[in-house]
């Protein structure tokens, strides 16, 4: 399946070791990631906040050592510095982002990483100019891959982002101090982050 975020799978997952102990995927939608992220983790914890999105992702994308469960990730009960990898895609905009990077900065052992694929609000000329280069290519991507576009009746909750380019970096740079911030196209930004 491709969308603009199945686009940067490959990419999140070269950021990470081929074996680690647990991770999260904060948001996991239909766990798509979720699934991929079980090939390297012992054990996989996907987090999200729609009931029927959770089923379908435990239907679809099943496996032994993933656990899907419902929650708002800024009120979860989830283990501090229990965690190697925690992934975030098209999620921090839902929810409070200096927060979620906050309790992400505890849940993390010495060492984890947190790998963030996000979305942006358009608000510079770069902004728009980026934005007429993925439009075409969105086209051709979605021609070339359009046996592999799964038709689902069931689709994960979309917001439009609030936070600017700018603005994300400067939360970020605020809460995570040294994380490697990316623009990409599609509309998406990556942030990488080892925690000390």
């Amino acid at each position: 399946m491709w969308d603009h975020n199945t686009h940067y799978h490959r990419y999140l997952l070269h950021q990470i070791p081929s074996r680690v102990d647990r991770s999260l995927d904060v948001g996991c939608g239909l766990g798509l990631f979720a699934k991929k992220l079980a090939e390297r983790s012992n054990l996989v914890d996907a987090l999200d906040t729609d009931e029927a999105v959770l089923a379908a992702a435990a239907s679809l994308n099943f496996a032994a050592n993933i656990a899907y469960a419902k929650g708002d990730f800024l009120t979860a009960d989830l283990p501090e510095t229990a965690y190697d990898v925690i992934v975030a895609i098209a999620s921090l905009h839902h929810i409070d982002m200096a927060a979620a990077l906050r309790k992400i900065k505890l849940l993390l052992r010495p060492a984890g990483k947190l790998l963030v694929l996000g979305l942006y609000r358009e608000s510079t000329p770069i902004d728009y100019a980026y934005s007429a280069i993925s439009m075409p290519l969105n086209f051709a991507y979605q021609q070339w891959h359009r046996t592999s576009i799964t038709q689902t009746t069931q689709v994960a909750t979309t917001r439009p982002a609030q936070l600017s380019l700018k603005q994300i970096q400067n939360v970020t740079d605020t809460v995570i101090p040294g994380r490697r911030f990316r623009r990409h196209l599609f509309w998406r930004y990556s942030v990488i982050w080892q925690k000390p």
